[in-house]
């Protein structure tokens, strides 16, 4: 009866044997079909299947004005030249882009320079409200600006709407002088480490 009992054992010892044998020899053969050997006979592991990174939106494409008012940035910054910084501002957004680093205070709350429109515009060659920018000439609200540079190197705008009045003649009749109406605007700029910032956006009156 104990040889008996041995011999079942045995035999469930060789049974179990052989199918550990199986399984090795199985993972064996997918090991290598994951392998492969190099010219002098090495076994080296395939090479894992590159992995392309998310699919992101590009960047729009600047327009030629865009190109220029950067180059002008660049160049007035450079220059400490203030008013010519400006003037690129209002014309390209690239540039508040690429300069405005601060949310900025307006009268709405703080924005961001991707969100933020200036309440003044540049056309030709006149400063005129946004609100009006594509209006006929005789609706359009013209401004005047006022620069002012305090202590601490910060500059200031102040910009007002303004009725232009009668110009002189050949008769030698006085031009009336011009009339400022509405509330009076203004945007304070800070200086950065290398150029300026616009930190406020403001109303008066």
């Amino acid at each position: 009866m104990k040889n008996g009992a041995k011999l079942g054992l045995s035999f469930a010892s060789l049974i179990a044997t052989i199918g550990l044998a199986a399984c090795s020899a199985a993972s064996s053969t997918d090991s290598e079909a994951s392998m492969k050997r190099d010219e002098g006979g090495a076994v080296k592991k395939k090479a894992a299947p590159a992995v392309k990174p998310p699919a992101t939106s590009k960047p729009a494409a600047l327009t030629e004005t865009d190109r220029i008012m950067l180059e002008q940035a660049e160049r007035a910054c450079k220059s400490d030249d203030f008013k010519s910084f400006l003037e690129a501002a209002l014309r390209s957004k690239p540039v508040r882009l690429a300069y405005f680093t601060s949310p900025i205070a307006t009268k709405t709350g703080m924005q961001s320079a991707a969100r933020y429109r200036f309440p003044i515009q540049i056309l030709d060659y006149n400063y005129v409200t946004s609100e009006t920018v594509g209006m006929a000439s005789g609706e359009r609200e013209y401004v005047r600006l006022e620069f002012n540079q305090a202590q601490d190197e910060r500059y200031r705008v102040d910009w007002v709407r303004i009725d232009f009045g009668k110009n002189g003649n050949d008769e030698g009749e006085t031009p009336e002088d011009d009339k400022t109406y509405g509330p009076h605007g203004f945007l304070i700029f800070k200086p950065t480490t290398d150029c300026w910032t616009l930190v406020e956006d403001g109303v008066e009156g």
